[in-house]
């Protein structure tokens, strides 16, 4: 019972804490899930901060298949705000399963939270996501 209840006293990583290249994902995720909750158009600042259109659609995709999975409201912080979310630390470790290619793996993180068809499609996103992405 100890050990639960320090692991929920622990706080979430500094966003300047993470390696930088999960830093600039999970920035670029805020501003994609922003942009589209607000009928912003990001498209050309994604580009830039992506390496390119395609990886600049793949993440707007992968925010909206996200959002549509997620079982309550997928949790991002304002895009200036350090403080990262658990639903941002479960991306960016997403992400780095679908960058190993790691699918049991990440069926493990998810699947309490996502059923088969959700995470099916979530997985092939990121992995899509991955492939574009050029950083």
């Amino acid at each position: 019972m100890d050990e639960i209840i320090e692991k929920l006293a622990l706080s979430l990583p500094d966003i300047r804490k993470l390696p930088s290249v999960e830093a600039r994902l999970i920035i670029a995720f805020r501003l994609a899930v922003v942009a589209s909750r607000n009928a912003y158009d990001c498209f050309d600042h994604l580009s830039e901060r992506l390496g390119g259109k395609l990886a600049a659609t793949r993440i707007l995709i992968l925010a909206e298949t996200i959002g549509f999975a997620w079982p309550e409201k997928f949790q991002i912080g304002r895009p200036c705000c350090s403080q990262t979310t658990p639903d941002e630390i479960w991306l960016a470790a997403a992400l780095r399963l679908a960058a190993g290619n790691n699918r049991p793996a990440f069926d493990s993180l998810s699947c309490e939270m996502l059923g088969d068809g959700e995470r099916e499609r979530i997985f092939t996103d990121l992995r899509n996501f991955v492939a574009a992405y050029t950083g």
